[in-house]
């Protein structure tokens, strides 16, 4: 079994070296599709292909953002895949807290996608001394020592899917008829937001990104990086002892009705859906 990354990313220079260095633990290829970076992303990447074989650029192209465009990666690399291989959706502030290959063979045969419980990490007022001023105009280098320590775990999304070889994905956000969802969830660490000089690059990005018709960043519509800064009463804290406060009844429900799950048992069963 085999785990393929798809990476898509946009000015993430700042945590790029410690999110692939983590991802190359676990991850036999990872593919970097940059969505017109300015920030040296795309060159941090070619860097970093050069030092773990494991990152392939695949191509810097500035196109509207759009989900499909993963699906760009696939169709180039798909051969490059096995029946019983996985895809994962790889979010450059994305870090896995459990092991991703050894949870995935633990997935019932006839599930096909697996979600995330995220553990959204915040940037909060205790952080903010640790800044100095200059940090307000380019964001420092990610590290396991100044990451956001303030979680919490409030979100799930999609993140693997099993390889078919007659799986599709053509203008659509995931494959046709990717499959039936595992009911576990894989804990992974958002850090979405680390610095006031990366929190305002990513709310510029995002305001691009709508203007050019993505309407999906309902919730960064901001205009300045102190309105992210969260309160660290309301969050858990992280004392880095492996330990995590995950409360099933805090995210959002993942699987399908059971009439739909009946569905596609039977018609992946059978083999009428790829």
């Amino acid at each position: 079994m085999k785990i393929h990354g798809i990476c898509l990313v946009k000015n993430e220079s700042d945590i790029l070296r410690y999110f692939l260095r983590e991802s190359a633990r676990w991850c036999d290829r990872i593919y970097i599709y940059d969505n017109g970076s300015t920030d040296g992303t795309w060159e941090l990447a070619c860097e970093m292909a050069r030092e773990c074989p494991r990152v392939i650029p695949f191509k810097q192209e500035g196109k509207p953002f759009r989900d499909h465009l993963r699906g760009e990666v696939f169709r180039r690399y798909r051969d490059e895949a096995e029946e019983g291989d996985w895809w994962c959706r790889l979010d450059a502030d994305e870090v896995y807290i459990d092991d991703p290959p050894a949870f995935l063979a633990r997935v019932p045969r006839s599930c096909h996608v697996v979600w995330s419980a995220h553990l959204q990490y915040m940037l909060t007022e205790k952080d903010l001394p640790r800044f100095r001023p200059e940090d307000e105009a380019k964001a420092p280098e990610a590290t396991e020592e100044t990451l956001p320590r303030h979680y919490i775990a409030n979100a799930s999304e999609a993140r693997f899917f099993r390889h078919r070889n007659r799986l599709r994905w053509d203008e659509t956000s995931w494959p046709t008829h990717m499959g039936l969802v595992s009911p576990e969830r894989i804990r992974v660490k958002h850090l979405q937001y680390r610095s006031p000089a990366q929190i305002a690059r990513r709310l510029s990005t995002r305001h691009t990104a709508a203007q050019r018709g993505y309407l999906h960043f309902e919730h960064e519509t901001q205009q300045s990086w102190r309105e992210k800064i969260a309160d660290s009463s309301g969050l858990h804290f992280d004392a880095g002892d492996g330990r995590y406060v995950v409360d099933p009844a805090q995210l959002p429900n993942h699987l399908e009705a059971r009439w739909v799950r009946a569905m596609k048992r039977f018609m992946h069963g059978l083999g009428f859906w790829a």
